[in-house]
């Protein structure tokens, strides 16, 4: 009996030792990423620590490495989801990369935000465009640090909370939110097509119209 009782703590420890760990690299992240981050870590399955080291810039945005000998599916997915909730789309790899080799079914998990020199700056004065209601194209838009004005048909404005959130902006309604995706298109003018900031929307809206609309700034010489 008491032989039993010392093989099975020592399968206890054994299966103990054999266990995974996720190395987290970490890089730019805003403080509502890195909390998020931290409670998604804490709620799955491997124990993790963070390793205090540049990522390598040849890597994407959101990468896991796998090791080569062992590989923990449902693990792996976990974290997989645990960077597309984080507002990422993870890259899977499972070989060596920029001398980055983990061994025992290890995991490296690699994040980055916005580098601090490509910091999302939001043009002042944008019209909108491409709305449902042609009535409420060519609107004027001003955006300050925290709200967003409309200035409506009838000369009446509207003042809006909005932010930047996970690569996209988002102005707030109510009880709900207008969210816009950011692309740098070429714009048919009379002098030529010019470089623009066009905020498209992703999702339509029944009410009110006027924010059923894309945003749009054409930089002219």
């Amino acid at each position: 009996m008491k032989n039993a009782i010392l093989i099975g703590v020592w399968v206890l420890l054994l299966a103990a030792c054999q266990q995974p760990t996720v190395y987290v690299f970490s890089e730019n992240l805003q403080d509502e990423q890195r909390n998020q981050l931290e409670a998604a870590l804490n709620a799955q399955n491997l124990p993790y620590e963070y390793v205090e080291l540049a990522i390598p810039s040849d890597f994407g945005e959101a990468t896991l490495l796998l090791s080569s000998d062992k590989i923990y599916q449902k693990e792996t997915q976990q974290l997989a989801i645990i960077m597309q909730e984080l507002g990422y789309q993870p890259e899977i790899n499972y070989i060596t990369r920029a001398n980055h080799f983990y061994g025992d079914g290890n995991i490296g998990f690699y994040l980055k935000g916005a580098d601090g020199e490509d910091a999302f700056t939001m043009p002042s004065r944008l019209r909108t465009t491409y709305c449902s209601d042609d009535k409420y194209n060519d609107l004027a838009v001003r955006f300050s640090n925290e709200y967003v004005e409309f200035t409506l048909p009838s000369g009446a404005v509207v003042r809006l909370r909005w932010e930047y959130l996970y690569g996209y902006v988002v102005i707030y309604f109510k009880t709900y939110s207008q969210t816009y995706s950011h692309s740098q298109p070429l714009v048919a003018t009379p002098f030529g097509a010019k470089p623009s900031d066009t905020y498209t929307i992703t999702a339509h809206v029944n009410y009110p119209g006027w924010l059923d609309c894309s945003l749009q700034t054409v930089y002219m010489d």
